[in-house]
């Protein structure tokens, strides 16, 4: 068995995380950053998981902030942040809005 999965290194700010993405490495070693989700997280008839880490391993001093848009929460909050080094997070579209399964 074998998975393709899209992996993107980031070093802008924010982020729009795409349909098409599947691993996030965020990689700015100096500045804190924003990631935002898609607002429905599916792709036609399949739902949406999204692996988001902090690639270079300064989120413990700039932060990494994790939003989604159109106002869908993340586990019942309006954000969640990696504020630690070489952290990561991935969170899964439930049809309503994102939970956070690690």
């Amino acid at each position: 068995m074998s998975f393709n999965l899209n992996t993107i290194i980031v070093t802008t700010t924010p982020y729009n995380v795409s349909n098409d993405d599947d691993v996030v490495f965020i990689n700015r070693p100096s500045a804190t950053s924003s990631v935002i989700l898609p607002s429905t997280g599916t792709d036609g008839s399949k739902k949406r998981s999204f692996y988001i880490k902090d690639y270079s391993g300064s989120a413990g001093t700039y932060p990494i902030t994790i939003t989604s848009a159109g106002g869908k929460t993340i586990d019942g909050g309006t954000f969640a942040i990696l504020n630690g080094g070489y952290s990561h997070i991935h969170v899964i579209y439930d049809g309503t809005n994102w939970k956070i399964i690690s």
